[in-house]
């Protein structure tokens, strides 16, 4: 039996998928292209393109936001976990909603803007870079408007979250997915040019 989006499929756009099992996948969300559309007609997402790869998301005749577990916002990129089945993304979006899930991010900020403490976000390492503070943490927030709510105090807050990893609990074992491990912040000078 063919499935029939409710959204439309874009081939022109391809997504690199860091895994893909038979329940769930995790994409590459690029930098500049929203989670998911807003609207029917809107066709240059993640999902729209994931559509065209693998036909098969969860819930993809019913909702604009096939199979999606968590989201980032426009401008971050990342590790992006879409369900394939509408069991498994029941069970998934259960588990992070849970705080079950283990994400690292570098996370680009002005050093104006100081993260409040919460229990979401541990910070691993920080570094001021001249106007910009760079922060390695691990949370369990998937959804980088939350993120930087809880932790910048606003969802619209002028930083840039890179998702590298996602701990994923599955029901055998624990799912680990991204681009590489952590790598130590450098000590560099921004604005010294080579003589």
């Amino acid at each position: 039996m063919e499935k029939i989006p409710l959204i439309p499929v874009n081939p022109q756009r391809s997504i690199v998928l860091w895994y893909e099992g038979p329940t769930f996948l995790v994409a590459d969300k690029p930098a500049g292209l929203e989670t998911f559309p807003e609207e029917i007609l809107q066709d240059d997402t993640l999902v729209n393109a994931l559509l065209q790869s693998n036909r098969w998301l969860a819930e993809m005749e019913t909702s604009l936001r096939p199979g999606v577990i968590h989201t980032l916002r426009r401008q971050d990129r990342g590790v992006t976990v879409v369900a394939k089945t509408d069991e498994t993304a029941e069970s998934l979006r259960q588990s992070h909603q849970d705080g079950a899930w283990r994400f690292r991010y570098r996370v680009q900020v002005p050093e104006t803007l100081v993260p409040h403490t919460t229990p979401s976000v541990t910070v691993v390492d920080s570094r001021s870079y001249g106007p910009i503070t760079v922060y390695d943490i691990d949370a369990t927030l998937g959804d980088t408007a939350q993120l930087a709510a809880d932790w910048l105090g606003d969802p619209e807050a002028p930083a840039t979250f890179y998702a590298y990893e996602v701990e994923v609990p599955t029901p055998y074992r624990r799912l680990t997915a991204g681009f590489g491990h952590r790598i130590v912040l450098p000590e560099i000078d921004l604005y010294t040019a080579p003589t």
